[in-house]
């Protein structure tokens, strides 16, 4: 049997673009939403209507679809096949880059003209994050070594991934979430 994992991620970039419902006024009732659609992506709004409730936030049915769709608009959803139920490998790097002009544009460049079907960059103690499915080990080891030698990376960290944890509750978990009170 093949597993299939459901992941919907918030874009900040789309939330930027929305200060009607932006990220900044993502709450717990939000986040709740979320982790109930990263469960069932098929729940009634009437089922969490309920569970709302329970929570102590009285909502009609339509004011669940209606953040609904406020949080479809500021997300990527998308479906993830469990790689290990095919017999794929996941790679995951972490990409320094050299310190000249134009590297992190273009080591981004190489990594996502690569098959890869993440890759991101941000602030941190590397550069660049990018994860790929690839069929062998061997295929992951030449796409690891073809970054290696890119003249714009400095380093490569990776790691195939030989066990994991998926507990989407703590995606966006609510804990951290503003409380309708403190907004």
């Amino acid at each position: 049997m093949v597993c299939v994992a459901v992941f919907i991620y918030i874009s900040a970039s789309v939330a930027n673009l929305m200060p009607d419902h932006s990220f900044d006024t993502f709450d717990e009732i939000d986040g709740v939403i979320l982790q109930e659609l990263a469960e069932d992506p098929r729940i009634p709004y009437s089922e969490l209507t309920d569970i709302l409730a329970k929570l102590g936030y009285e909502m009609s049915a339509e004011g669940v679809r209606y953040r609904v769709d406020k949080i479809i608009e500021l997300t990527t959803v998308f479906f993830l096949i469990d790689p290990q139920a095919v017999s794929w490998e996941v790679l995951r790097m972490a990409v320094s880059t050299k310190n000249t002009e134009g590297a992190k544009s273009d080591a981004f460049d190489l990594l996502c003209e690569s098959p890869l079907w993440h890759v991101s960059r941000g602030i941190g103690s590397y550069d660049i994050y990018a994860v790929g499915s690839v069929p062998s080990l061997q295929m992951a080891d030449e796409l690891v070594t073809s970054v290696e030698e890119a003249d714009c990376v400095s380093n490569v960290e990776y790691i195939v991934v030989t066990e994991r944890n998926k507990d989407m509750t703590q995606y966006m978990n609510i804990e951290y979430l503003p409380s309708i009170g403190d907004q």
